[in-house]
């Protein structure tokens, strides 16, 4: 099988491949090893590697499906995996020089169950520093860069992550989100993103954990892939009460709750047009459309950013700072000066902002309420068969350090580019990303679907039937 075919196959592709012996799992894996060697140079994404325990996994699955056997899911399936996870006598440093040589001795829950299924795990990509910023840079790895133009920034936190995969360096990928960290790489690098809804994936082993429960509601772990059945798929392994429909067919009395720009939230032209076009082909497949925005978008970013504050930023100091609950001060003005920092200036300054600016019981209180009322309010929109169809973002990716600076400006900004993602996060919401376009630059566009907690089956086959639609996953060519 040419190595351009097995670069692009999905999963279920691949998984079927195996089981026909048109494809064996070893096969694959020198394929992607080749391959990620061929593009890290040029992209900064893959940060650590297992080879050799790759191969030898792989022989492994080859000889199962040899003998008739291939079990599990994702059976010699090979993929990546965001570096805050644990992956065994695999480092974890979240990018920060002083846990280098930190090394795990267990996997991550995640990681678990889909090596369980069969997943080979090749490598670990890069993340920001602590996970804490919305491009991939820090002082360890260095900065990750998008394939379809490495002038412009992979998003984060699972930027290389998503980039990997948009470039064909595995056949999935698997990440972390609380403020948009799967899905604005994925809008931004043309793949699928899912973060499931609250609580439903395993959280242990995730580097840093998250303790309060407001954060909690607002974490997602979840797949980063080339197609919507892929996701569905990777879900169904991570939340095994998820029962993977057998067809993803255009959903019975469909409504979509859907909009763009709105207040100050302005987007691009190309982008509103794209979502315009969606809207109008769901339309003529039945769906009902419902154009009003809901009340609760007006205050939804503020919300997720008083939740990521709310401890101050105390424990991720703690670990970026050790005994310098100020540290990041003096960091910060190092960094502003030009002399080498301990961490990354993204983190320093983002750790400023969190610090200075925490929630009082008066906010924690409204939060609350707002939420409360929110949630009744998508009840009310959404129904049993409802779904919100949004922009991922108010743009597609930018130059390396413009999105980090509209998202942690003073001016608060924040404000109007991410009411789109901060909607998933603060409630809970699972959400998709679907490519469904390229930018005049050529960057990938890409749209939200959003629904309730358990409504995931519609909400898939909503994704999927955009998917067919736009044309969803196309691996990015470097050399093209």
């Amino acid at each position: 099988m040419e190595k351009e075919y097995v670069l692009n196959m999905d999963v279920v592709a691949m998984k079927t491949a195996f089981e026909k012996k048109e494809l064996t799992p070893a096969k694959a894996v020198e394929t992607f090893i080749a391959h990620q060697k061929k593009i890290n140079h040029k992209l900064n994404l893959v940060v650590e590697n297992r080879y050799e325990r790759a191969r030898v996994e792989a022989l492994e699955y080859t000889r199962q499906y040899a003998e008739g056997k291939g079990i599990g899911k994702l059976a010699g399936i090979p993929m990546s995996m965001k570096e805050s996870f644990n992956v065994s006598d695999m480092h974890t440093t979240g990018g920060m020089v002083s846990h280098k040589e930190t090394l795990s001795t267990y996997d991550a829950e995640a990681v678990s169950r889909l090596k369980a299924e069969g997943a080979i795990i090749l490598c670990k990509t890069n993340t920001p520093t602590l996970c804490f910023c919305q491009e991939t840079d820090n002082n360890l790895f260095g900065r990750s860069c998008n394939p379809w133009n490495p002038e412009y920034t992979t998003g984060g936190s699972s930027g290389g992550e998503a980039a990997l995969i948009a470039a064909g360096g595995a056949a999935a990928g698997f990440g972390s989100d609380i403020g948009g960290s799967i899905r604005i790489p994925s809008h931004f690098n043309g793949v699928i993103g899912f973060k499931p809804g609250a609580f439903r994936f395993p959280d242990q082993g995730h580097f840093p954990s998250i303790v309060l429960e407001r954060q909690k509601n607002m974490l997602g772990f979840g797949p980063i892939v080339k197609s919507v059945r892929d996701a569905a798929l990777i879900y169904s392994v991570i939340f095994p009460e998820f029962k993977q429909p057998q067809s993803l067919s255009f959903p019975e009395n469909l409504k979509i709750v859907t909009f763009d720009s709105f207040h100050k939230t302005h987007c691009t032209p190309e982008t509103s047009q794209i979502r315009k076009l969606a809207e109008q082909a769901l339309l003529e497949n039945g769906a009902a459309i419902d154009p009003k925005i809901p009340v609760l978008m007006k205050d939804v970013a503020e919300i997720w950013q008083l939740i990521m504050s709310e401890d101050k930023g105390n424990d991720l100091i703690e670990i970026a700072y050790p005994g310098r609950p100020k540290g990041f001060f003096m960091d910060w003005i190092k960094a502003t000066l030009g002399f080498s920092t301990r961490h990354h200036r993204f983190l320093s300054w983002a750790m400023i902002g969190t610090h200075l600016f925490p929630p009082n019981q008066k906010k924690l209180d409204w939060i609350d309420t707002s939420l409360e009322q929110g949630h009744r309010e998508l009840e009310s929109l959404l129904g049993e068969t409802g779904v919100l169809l949004t922009p991922a973002y108010p743009s597609p990716a930018k130059k390396h350090g413009k999105i980090y600076a509209e998202i942690f400006s003073v001016k608060k900004t924040f404000r109007w580019v991410m009411p789109f993602i901060a909607l998933g996060n603060a409630y809970g919401l699972p959400s998709v990303i679907i490519p469904c376009g390229l930018s005049k630059k050529g960057l990938p566009i890409g749209l939200q679907v959003l629904c309730r907690p358990g409504n995931e089956v519609t909400l898939f086959k909503t994704a999927r039937f955009l998917e067919k639609k736009f044309g969803g996953y196309t691996r990015c060519d470097l050399q093209s």
